[in-house]
């Protein structure tokens, strides 16, 4: 079953590891979200943002991920809906990530308990946890970056220098295509103002602000190398 449940509370964390007709018919009979909300659900071509409602925000997150066989940094997507009482993320390639996190909540009473404090707390858990997951991914371009100079200053320029040169540079490119709009997302996050968004959870955010801002300077230092 691809949806799972966790309540701490009066608060219900609900992880859907793919989206279905039976995780989107879960969502429409219990939850009046807006029909644009769900036809985002079903695009296969995301854009990162954050809307608000009167009694919830919708937020779509993209995270920097190695595809070990292409070589290659691509997206992995997460969904989503932040209310009062609950939380929904909505997985649309499954995370061994996001599966870890949710078992060492499901698994362990005290983290459950630290975690679960508010959905607002819960979120923020989360886009710390698996934006400290994007520094193994930077730090391989690093090391990238450090062979294909070795290759250059010894004087191997031929075709295939240039090629794997190449490969390098749109991999970082597509890591800061992919960034850049999260700290957008996350600044609005730790300035927002809702009811059922703690006013206390700014610092935190902000705290993953901060991080990403020092992972694109990095990343910014790899493009100009």
């Amino acid at each position: 079953m691809s949806i799972k449940t966790l309540s701490q509370n009066d608060i219900t964390w609900i992880n859907i590891d793919k989206i279905d007709e039976e995780s989107l018919a879960y969502l429409k009979k219990n939850y009046k979200f807006h029909h644009l909300d769900y036809e985002d659900l079903t695009s296969e071509q995301q854009m990162p943002k954050i809307d608000a409602y009167k009694d919830y925000l919708f937020i779509v997150l993209k995270f920097p991920y190695w595809q070990v066989n292409e070589q290659n940094v691509i997206s992995h997507d997460l969904d989503v809906f932040l209310g009062a009482n609950f939380l929904i993320t909505i997985q649309h390639t499954r995370a061994k990530e996001m599966k870890n996190f949710f078992y060492r909540c499901m698994n362990n009473r005290k983290v459950k308990a630290d975690w679960m404090a508010s959905p607002g707390f819960l979120l923020y858990r989360i886009t710390e946890a698996l934006f400290k997951n994007v520094r193994p991914v930077l730090n391989n371009l690093g090391n990238q970056i450090s062979s294909i100079e070795q290759k250059v200053y010894k004087g191997e320029q031929g075709t295939a220098v240039i090629k794997e040169l190449s490969i390098y540079r749109r991999n970082i490119l597509h890591f800061r295509r992919i960034l850049d709009p999260q700290r957008y997302i996350i600044s609005t996050l730790t300035n927002a103002k809702k009811a059922f968004l703690d006013e206390g959870l700014s610092p935190y955010f902000d705290d993953v602000n901060d991080y990403l801002n020092k992972i694109w300077a990095v990343i910014e230092t790899y493009k100009e190398t």
